[in-house]
């Protein structure tokens, strides 16, 4: 007689193809939403990567750091008191950040009250503002802000503000991105393709955390020896053991059996997978290496991370070398853009030839060695790292900057964040630039 056999496999459900972002533009809304996996989740799963990957989180802060570098200023010391004033520090760096993180940024933009004269820049979290849908117009006329787009209720009370140069009003917003293809309302943040690998990272440090937490389990095969259920049945065990068994968060559970005949209790077999450990190993460097090569990093120890090939005979050959490279190649294409952006609109907004550039951040031990090569001071070595670095946009006829008074007659909104949450506040503004 021969008796039936019936075995399942179990693995992971769900979406396992690769992050594809997409703009819909087919919303019955009126913005456009931006997703990866969902409806307008694109925001959410990059700061989750980011959040939850250690090596996409060094590599992001690292290269924020060194894009923004020691500040903003211009190389004309009679606007260099006024920019000071109108652009805050604090705020370039964050923007500099979201350009990392998201490949987006934006900026609040407040005129005077004849609409002739920025009097400041803030920065506004590129998360909470989505652009409006151009329907016939040449160009994004409006973006709309919220605080959280997850949350219906506070959907319906998002406020529409016009985008730079689209009107009168006393702010506006001014997007700060790169060229991505097939996007125009949005880009990419230049990582975009190691997401997947920042994913992978953190779900192996998932897998340890809990197999420790749990004590460790074998790959093992449950078999039910109590004959075949019928398949309604079947399925409800199957999503039972599912549910308890797979994915990384349940690594290392046990499994208990309550039987009435030792004959028909369950036996588990297990299946001893050879080197275990190593293909765990070679996982983790292959996702970090994706992660690395993605980020553009010509070195790791740069951002302090230690891997086991620099592919440099010294680390002091190393560090030289590869900061040069990276100086180039990554960190000046995202000063680029944040310059000419604001280049641009420092000169709508009434200041001429701002000439603008941002102070490098350079590695001592990199300075001090140029400065012994060259027999120059570790200031001038650090000056001409800087002259090397200037805004490739250039303005015809440009005359002296004329900073009048500026001050606002009315209260103006600034974005905040408070024990609340994030908010619009009113300021003054009494200084006189």
């Amino acid at each position: 007689m021969n008796k039936a056999v019936n075995f399942s496999i179990f693995g992971q459900r769900g979406n396992n193809s690769l992050p594809i972002v997409t703009e819909d533009t087919r919303t019955r809304y009126g913005w456009i939403p931006f997703g990866i996996n969902g409806h307008d989740d694109f925001f959410d799963a990059v700061s989750i990567a980011y959040n939850q990957s250690t090596t996409t989180a060094a590599c992001i802060e690292g290269i924020a750091d060194l894009i923004f570098g020691k500040g903003i200023y211009s190389k004309r010391p009679e606007f260099d008191t006024t920019l000071q004033k109108i652009l805050p520090q604090e705020d370039v760096k964050r923007a500099a950040f979201d350009l990392k993180l998201f490949g987006n940024a934006a900026f609040q933009v407040y005129w005077n009250d004849e609409h002739t004269k920025i009097i400041k820049f803030y920065h506004i979290p590129v998360q909470t503002l989505r652009a409006e849908k151009i329907y016939d117009n040449p160009k994004i006329e409006n973006y709309y802000y919220c605080v959280d787009w997850n949350d219906q209720r506070k959907i319906r009370d998002k406020k529409k503000i016009p985008a730079f140069e689209t009107s009168n009003e006393k702010m506006e917003i001014l997007w700060v991105k790169n060229y991505t293809p097939n996007l125009y309302y949005y880009s990419l943040p230049d990582w975009i393709s190691s997401l997947q690998y920042s994913i992978v990272e953190a779900e192996l440090s998932n897998l340890h955390t809990n197999n420790i937490l749990n004590g460790f389990l074998p790959m093992v095969m449950l078999n039910m020896n109590s004959g075949i259920p019928a398949p309604e049945e079947r399925q409800t065990i199957e999503d039972l053991l599912y549910a308890k068994f797979t994915g990384t968060n349940n690594a290392g559970k046990f499994m208990l059996s309550f039987n009435d005949d030792p004959a028909t209790k369950p036996t588990i077999d297990v299946i001893q997978i050879d080197n275990l450990h190593e293909k765990f190993s070679y996982v983790a460097e292959y996702a970090q290496d994706r992660i690395l090569v993605s980020h553009r990093v010509t070195s790791p120890l740069l951002f302090g991370i230690r891997t086991q090939n620099n592919g440099f005979s010294s680390q002091s050959e190393e560090m030289k070398t590869a900061f040069s490279i990276l100086q180039t190649m990554t960190i000046a294409p995202f000063q680029n853009i944040i310059l000419n952006t604001l280049d641009y609109a420092l000169t709508m907004g009434g200041y001429d030839n701002a000439e603008l550039y941002f102070e490098q951040l350079t590695p001592l031990a990199i300075l001090s060695q140029q400065a012994e090569e060259t027999g120059q001071t570790v200031a001038e070595v650090a000056d001409e790292t800087n002259d090397q670095m200037e805004n490739p946009a250039t303005i015809e006829d440009a005359g002296d900057a004329d900073p009048q008074d500026i001050a606002p007659d009315e209260p103006i909104e600034r974005f905040e964040f408070g024990l609340s949450g994030a908010f619009f506040n009113k300021e003054y503004t009494t200084e006189k630039l």
